[in-house]
């Protein structure tokens, strides 16, 4: 359990304001530091607490509160990774810095961006990978195929326990007209993911969405 419950959805004021300064800082994008805690602020929390290995529940708890106002150093899960290695958690985290980014349909993420804002499904994948040094397709059925020609693929209940593995939606799931791309966030039910227009890059949950999964070449897993 991570405590009692300080702010939540619908809450406004001095200590929400507070909140949005420091995930800001952090590289957590509110949208705005409005003093509203409304959604966008919900999956700033989400990716924030999902990088810090706390309970993602989109409200700030005492747990989230202490983690928010410490010094973090060395207490991110990619904090001991090496630098010059492309490991799964350096991969989630660039991925989770980029929550509430836009969701551009058909984009191309600049590689040598930084700071890129504006991705689709299968762009945030590979500008992520790119950043890290791997190359990887920026389509979501070339990264499907990479992924399964690698003989890499996994089944959807295996991606959602490996951090860093993809979970894929292939056309025609659900009705769904598209395929769709996503990263696991090793916790069995959520994900990172440039998800549509409305939610822009946002923590998901994986529920009966995604038809398989797979690992990424090059990408080190523990």
């Amino acid at each position: 359990m991570s405590g009692e419950v300080y702010l939540r959805r619908g809450d406004s004021g001095d200590y929400v304001e507070q909140v949005q300064q420091r995930l800001t800082e952090l590289g957590f994008s509110t949208g705005g530091v409005d003093r509203d805690y409304g959604r966008k602020t919900v999956e700033a929390v989400q990716a924030f607490q999902a990088t810090y290995q706390l309970e993602i529940t989109g409200q700030v708890d005492e747990s989230t509160w202490g983690m928010l106002f410490s010094s973090h150093e060395g207490q991110n899960i990619a904090a001991d990774d090496p630098t010059d290695v492309a490991t799964a958690d350096r991969f989630v985290e660039l991925c989770l810095h980029q929550v509430n980014d836009r969701y551009v349909l058909g984009t191309n993420a600049d590689e040598n961006n930084p700071d890129e804002d504006e991705f689709d499904c299968a762009e945030l994948i590979s500008w992520a990978c790119a950043r890290l040094g791997v190359e990887f397709p920026s389509y979501s059925v070339s990264q499907i195929d990479a992924s399964h020609h690698a003989g890499l693929g996994l089944s959807v209940s295996e991606a959602a326990s490996v951090r860093g593995a993809l979970l894929f939606r292939r056309a025609g799931h659900n009705g769904s007209q598209y395929n769709h791309v996503a990263v696991s966030l090793g916790t069995g039910d959520e994900t990172i993911e440039a998800m549509g227009r409305a939610h822009g890059v946002a923590v998901g949950e994986i529920g009966n969405r995604f038809t398989d999964g797979g690992y990424i070449p090059g990408i080190q897993y523990h």
